[in-house]
């Protein structure tokens, strides 16, 4: 069973719930129905800083916790993927650490046809 965590946009998560996210996850829909065979549980779910000029600086330290929690994936909100302009700094800082899905709800490819899925490129540090 893969351990999950979804990382959302701070200034999203001002005005939202997660209700899409959490709907996709707790249906097994949209990007986690590629864990309909295997299973996955919801580890953690947390929030960029907003938006901020130097987003990867405080990542160390969600990173460093989502490891301790053993998470497998990291799930990127649909929020975060279509708004962001750190959104790619994101999926290659999150993919030195762990699996990246680039969204959670809505379609595969996105508005703006951005999408990115990236495996752990240093298996060792997972």
């Amino acid at each position: 069973m893969k351990k999950v965590a979804i990382y959302i946009c701070g200034e999203v998560s001002k005005r939202c719930t997660a209700n899409g996210c959490l709907r996709a996850f707790n249906e097994v829909e949209d990007s986690f129905s590629i864990y309909e065979d295997e299973g996955c549980k919801l580890v953690a779910v947390n929030t960029c800083n907003g938006c901020d000029e130097k987003p990867l600086e405080t990542l160390s330290v969600k990173i460093e916790k989502l490891q301790k929690a053993d998470v497998d994936t990291i799930h990127l909100s649909s929020c975060l993927r279509s708004r962001c302009k750190h959104y790619e700094e994101y999926v290659n800082e999150f993919a030195k650490y762990f699996d990246v899905i680039g969204y959670t709800h809505g379609s595969k490819e996105g508005k703006k046809n951005n999408n990115i899925n990236k495996s752990c490129i240093n298996s060792k540090n997972k």
